[in-house]
């Protein structure tokens, strides 16, 4: 969650549903629009003919996946939203995916029909040629589009069935041409990164990048299972819903198999969301400590921070908390589209020794954690005995073209008031020295770039600024914009209006749809004012169509990020964050995959 979707959540929802209700009366309002009378007109439209309309409309660009003779097909019939003219919706008993799926994009039909050198040229082109609704905040799109869409002109493309070439003719290059001369693989600049930010970088470590709760969540409840020793845990959240308690249920196995299991959270969500949770925990004699760093005028600081310890041998950290709408999620369901990764090696030790320091300031009845610091003393011996830890290597791992794109990583856990291991610094000095782009996935992007800087995400987006005026460079933003609304807030608000269909009860639906689109209209609007700038400059930024909470970040395809912290002043300034930067190419690899897939499914903005 950002720091805006916290202000949004505490300050205005009651003022905001009641306004709602009040609003629910405009719902037969004409939009009007470019649309097939027959299709407006009729209540009830079959599958055959919506997928009539498709091909119509998109001369076969858009084509029906299911048979339209199917007995599934000819029962499903789709309605026109009646609080916005321009959406179709399905049958409440279908999910978000099941209807995506009845439908696919004929992608090398649709290029070749754009002129486009590839897809998302093909997707900036169209985009571009649309009307802007200023009141909804999206663009007018030329025909009816299933909610299940989002803000997409076509239905999701869930799979990259070509090569990166063909979606971004950029990232089909091989990246090891630009390399040349880049300052990550000078060992002064580590070295320089090391004394600032009380860091530093290990050899040998393996990644994995873990994409979706679909792909996290099932790697946490193995790292649980496989608990020998002990099982280190610290996060905003955990909630005690479906899958949270099949997480804890294997917690307290572990604790009851003799294996230390300790728990840091947030204090506030632990008081407002995990507090059951937690409960359940310390009954079960597992050691919680709570982070309450809040002041009275800082009330969005917290303990934001999401990783996993196990046995000091394996470590997942990124964005992800424990709820259902992580844990679930497939990136397309309407629910948090995030990122974690999983790592072995020396970085493992370091993530551990930031979990003790953390543990001895905030564990309020003192218990010991002296084992594990004995481990930790061990691995780090034996870590530089094996050449993979310490700034007297950095110039042998750097300058072999071998080992310098191979598991080098740097893993920062910032403290309160990003007092050490400043995430902040570390993205400022990688900005600093890229030579030919940046890539940046946050939940909201956040900062002030006229004046005077008066945070440390200003001084990190003024840099930013600058490098998309150079021409050549390429600049790109991922964030949300109508469709991710107040990420888990609206998230919430539209399983409420899923169960309010299901059972015939109109009032959710009634009330709360016009509180999501407002809320859309809301976050679109303040994307595209803070974001302009950097689109003015040369830069391009992308409005996901989900709730994008992940936290990645790249450099000139080189160096590349995971981890808790959100483009905002709260994550540079204020609150506990961690995130792990690495040098390696089969990590790249995966992340570029990922970013190409994102951007497919991203609604760009275009300077108007």
């Amino acid at each position: 969650m950002s720091a805006a979707d916290r202000r949004r959540a505490y300050a205005g929802r009651l003022v905001v549903v009641a306004l709602a209700a009040l609003c629910a009366s405009c719902s037969s309002l004409n939009i009007g629009g470019t649309y097939l009378v027959d299709l407006r007109d009729r209540p009830e439209v079959p599958l055959v003919d919506l997928a009539r309309y498709y091909r119509e409309q998109t001369g076969g660009v858009i084509h029906p996946v299911m048979p339209d003779t199917s007995a599934r097909g000819n029962r499903l019939v789709f309605t026109a939203d009646p609080f916005n003219g321009r959406r179709i919706i399905a049958p409440s008993y279908c999910s978000w995916e099941e209807i995506q799926d009845l439908f696919a994009l004929d992608q090398e039909l649709f290029v070749a029909r754009s002129g486009a050198r590839d897809l998302l040229g093909a997707t900036h082109a169209a985009f571009s040629r649309m009307p802007f609704d200023e009141r909804r905040g999206v663009p007018v799109r030329p025909y009816r589009t299933l909610a299940a869409w989002g803000g997409l002109v076509y239905p999701p493309v869930k799979h990259l069935d070509h090569g990166l070439s063909f979606y971004d003719m950029r990232l089909g290059s091989d990246p090891s041409a630009e390399w040349g001369g880049s300052a990550y693989f000078d060992p002064a600049f580590q070295e320089m990164l090391d004394r600032e930010t009380q860091t530093s970088l290990t050899a040998g470590n393996t990644l994995r990048a873990l994409f979706n709760g679909v792909q996290s969540y099932p790697e946490k409840l193995r790292l649980v299972r496989d608990a020998q020793h002990f099982l280190y845990i610290g996060v905003m959240a955990i909630v005690a819903d479906s899958s949270g308690r099949s997480l804890i249920a294997a917690m307290i196995e572990r604790k009851r198999a003799g294996v230390d299991v300790r728990v840091i959270v947030d204090d506030f969500y632990t008081f407002s969301i995990s507090s059951f949770a937690i409960g359940i925990l310390e009954r079960e004699g597992i050691p919680v400590a709570r982070v309450a760093d809040k002041r009275l005028n800082q009330l969005d600081r917290m303990f934001h921070n999401k990783f996993w310890i196990r046995d000091g041998e394996e470590a997942i950290l990124g964005g992800m908390n424990i709820l259902d709408y992580e844990n679930t999620a497939t990136g397309f369901d309407f629910q948090n589209r995030d990122t974690d990764v999983l790592f072995r090696g020396p970085a493992v030790s370091d993530l551990m020794e930031s979990f003790i320091g953390l543990w001895k300031r905030y564990d309020r009845q003192g218990r010991t954690i002296a084992t594990a610091e004995s481990v930790l003393t061990v691995q780090r011996s034996a870590e530089r005995a094996a050449g993979l830890r310490g700034s007297e290597h950095y110039a042998s791992w750097l300058t072999d073209p071998v080992t310098r794109t191979r598991g080098l990583c740097r893993v920062a856990v910032q403290g309160d008031d990003a007092d050490s291991q400043s995430i902040a610094a570390l993205l400022t000095r990688y900005a600093e020295r890229a030579q030919h782009s940046f890539v940046v996935k946050s939940p909201g992007v956040e900062c002030t770039l006229t004046g005077p800087p008066q945070s440390a995400i200003d001084v990190l987006a003024g840099v930013m600024l600058e490098k998309c005026r150079v021409p050549g460079f390429h600049g790109t933003f991922i964030t949300n914009g109508a469709d991710g609304g107040w990420g888990e807030s609206t998230i919430f608000l539209r399983s409420r209006v899923w169960d309010s269909e299901l059972v015939g009860d109109p009032m959710w639906v009634d009330v709360m749809t016009p509180v999501i689109d407002g809320a859309g209209r809301e976050v679109a609007q303040a994307t595209r004012v803070v974001t302009r700038p950097f689109v003015e400059a040369g830069g391009h930024v992308y409005q996901y169509m989900n709730y994008i909470h992940a936290k990645e970040f790249s450099f000139d395809r080189l160096l590349v990020g995971i981890g808790s912290w959100n483009f905002d002043r709260y994550s540079a300034d204020n609150n506990h964050e961690s995130a792990i930067f690495c040098l390696d190419d089969s990590l790249r690899v995966q992340m570029e995959r990922q970013l190409v897939l994102d951007l497919v499914n991203s609604v760009p903005l275009i300077p108007r």
